[in-house]
């Protein structure tokens, strides 16, 4: 399976909701936040970030860490909400899924105040 492949997959649901949830929502999605939290420090030299350590301070972010930021985070939520849909198994994990996933999207509007 290429990566191609792979994500079209997500895209469209089609990975079990808790591959979907907890190995690219979580596992992968930190990674992300690792790397471009990096981006932010060695390519645009940001000292504002460490101002509140406890809490990533996405809004001194460069745009396009903002943007990029964004883009992911919408195509993760997208992933995960459309296998929360095609699940099969106990209701509780999908509403407790989509849950998170409305807090994630609400969470959002921090990068831009």
């Amino acid at each position: 399976m290429n990566i191609e492949n792979a994500l079209t997959k997500f895209w469209h649901g089609e990975i079990s909701l808790w591959k979907a949830y907890w190995i690219i929502g979580e596992l992968l999605n930190s990674i992300v936040i690792i790397v471009i939290f990096n981006i932010e420090l060695k390519f645009f030299d940001n000292s504002k970030i460490f101002e509140n350590i406890l809490f990533l301070n996405l809004i001194n972010f460069h745009f396009m860490n903002k943007l990029l930021l964004t883009i992911w985070t919408i195509f993760i939520t997208v992933g995960i909400w459309r296998s929360a849909e095609k699940y099969k198994g106990s209701l509780i994990w999908i509403i407790l899924t989509l849950i998170i996933l409305s807090y994630r999207i609400f969470v959002l509007r921090i990068i831009f105040y």
